[in-house]
C-alpha cells in the first residue's frame, strides 16, 4: 500500500488529486491540505506538492518522495536535487500518469539509483531512445509511426514516457535534452 500526502493550494485541484488517488485501491491518501507543514519521516512514500508551495515546505519535508505539480509545465530544476527520488508533471496531465508516478515515486529505489546512477536519456530505453532520435529529426508522432513500423498510439506512449523519464513537458525540451545529452 502506497501512503500519499498532497500539498496542493487550489482547493479545487487539491480535491481532484485526492479524488484520483483515493480511486485506486492501492494508494492511501494520509493527508490532503492546501498548507504545508512538517511530515514526520515514514509517514508517506510519496508526497504530491505544488510548485508554488515548493518554497513553504518545513525543513523536514524535502526527504519525501516527491511528485511536483506544475501550473504551465515549466521545469523544476530547484527541486530536483539527490534527496528528490521524483517526478515533476504539469496540472493538467492525463489522470493515470500521475497515479503512475505516485506509484513509481513510491517503488523502491532501484540498486545504484546514487549519485552515480544514469540520468536523462541514459535512462531511455533502445526503443525510446529510438523515438527520440525520430523527433529529433523534425517527424512528427505519424511519421515516427511509419519509419519503425508501429502505431502512432505506441509513439505517443513512448513519447509519454521520455517526457517523464527527462521532466520534459513540450517537444521542444525533448529535443534539447537528446541534443545536449553526453554520448
Amino acid at each position: 500500500m502506497v501512503r500519499a500526502g498532497i500539498f496542493v493550494r487550489n482547493q479545487l485541484a487539491l480535491l481532484g488529486v485526492r479524488y484520483l488517488l483515493d480511486a485506486e485501491a492501492d494508494i492511501q491518501v494520509a493527508f490532503a491540505t492546501g498548507t504545508p507543514f512538517a511530515v514526520a519521516a515514514g509517514t508517506v512514500d510519496c508526497l504530491v506538492l505544488d510548485l508554488g508551495l515548493l518554497d513553504a515546505l518545513p525543513a523536514g519535508v524535502p526527504a519525501a518522495r516527491t511528485v511536483l505539480l506544475t501550473a504551465d509545465g515549466t521545469s523544476a530544476g530547484r527541486a530536483a536535487g539527490p534527496h528528490r527520488m521524483g517526478e515533476t508533471h504539469p496540472f493538467d496531465d492525463a489522470p493515470l500518469l500521475l497515479v503512475d508516478a505516485v506509484r513509481r515515486v513510491a517503488g523502491p529505489v532501484p540498486a545504484g539509483a546514487g549519485p552515480g546512477a544514469p540520468q536523462g536519456v541514459a535512462t531511455l530505453s533502445p526503443r525510446e531512445r529510438e523515438v527520440l532520435g525520430h523527433l529529433v529529426e523534425g517527424c512528427t508522432h505519424d511519421q515516427a509511426a511509419r519509419r519503425i513500423g508501429i502505431s502512432q498510439h505506441t509513439v505517443d506512449t513512448y513519447v509519454k514516457r521520455i517526457r517523464s523519464k527527462l521532466g520534459a513537458h513540450n517537444k521542444a525540451q525533448l529535443v534539447r535534452a537528446a541534443l545536449t545529452a553526453h554520448p
